[in-house]
């Protein structure tokens, strides 16, 4: 038996389909696929018309590509023949983007390759206050909601940033 062919998850999820190769009559198991309303996805760089260079071990072009509305944040913003990627990068074509928005450190307190390393000690305070409901209200007041813009939330995490 391979995969779900002849096992009991068959049995439980009623979206999978069987179809049968017809170049080598091997039958195999299908799920439909998955449809955004909504993707988000972080770039290294971007130009006005959608045009994206984001890190190649991240799925964002896919998700970009599955999504009804993809809204890309982006480090820079740099003219199209500037958005080449580089090693380990690839690029998204505009026609999967909708929407633009540049925000550097906009991956915080993730990682931007190349740009910024993990805030581990944020991501550390965001996990203890989310274990208590007041606790998780008093990070989102004093990390989401007080800051007037992006700048002054960087600036309230003490964002340093490196690189260019």
């Amino acid at each position: 038996m391979i995969g779900f062919l002849g096992s009991d998850y068959m049995k439980i999820r009623d979206d999978l389909r069987t179809v049968r190769d017809p170049y080598s009559g091997k039958e195999y198991v299908v799920v439909p696929p998955i449809i955004p309303d909504v993707a988000v996805v972080h770039a290294l760089k971007g130009d006005r018309f959608g045009g994206l260079t984001t890190v190649s071990s991240r799925e964002d072009r896919l998700l970009a590509m599955a999504a009804r509305t993809t809204i890309a944040v982006v480090e820079e913003i740099l003219e199209p023949d500037e958005v080449l990627p580089g090693l380990q990068e690839v690029y998204v074509a505009p026609l999967h983007v909708d929407a633009v928005v540049q925000a550097s450190g906009g991956a915080h307190p993730t990682a931007c390759p190349g740009r910024y390393p993990v805030d581990g000690e944020h991501i550390r305070t965001y996990l203890a206050a989310a274990k208590d409901e007041a606790a998780f209200r008093g990070y989102l007041d004093h990390y989401i909601f007080e800051p007037e813009d992006h700048s002054a939330y960087l600036r309230k995490v003490g964002f340093a940033g490196y690189g260019k």
